[in-house]
């Protein structure tokens, strides 16, 4: 997993949607920006109650505060979008990327 990152690990980015289609833009846009599927997360409820995901994220090294952020977000119906980044200017490209298509990402810490 994430937790124990070091400079070489890769660096996870987070972002929250409101809609399922920016999401699908944000995908799309990673994908054509040279991100791999097999880096690229969406976790969302189609349907019914959300289940809490807190552990979950601390799971995939996403902080705790941030995690928390994210677990309201998508109690209230957003859809994560998480990318697997080298810790290069790749983790800039995903923000920004991510940014520019609607969604928000947690602060860091």
């Amino acid at each position: 997993m994430f937790s124990n990152r070091e400079d070489s690990s890769p660096a996870l980015v987070t972002g929250v949607f409101c809609e399922i289609f920016s999401a699908a833009d944000a995908v799309r846009a990673l994908n054509e920006s040279g991100f791999d599927d097999e880096d690229i997360d969406l976790v969302g409820v189609l349907g019914g109650q959300a289940p809490d995901l807190n552990w979950f994220l601390l799971g995939m090294g996403i902080p705790a505060d941030q995690g928390a952020y994210c677990n309201a977000c998508f109690e209230e119906g957003a859809i994560l979008v998480m990318v697997r980044t080298p810790p290069s200017q790749r983790k800039q490209v995903a923000q920004k990327l991510l940014k520019q298509h609607g969604g928000t990402l947690p602060a860091e810490v």
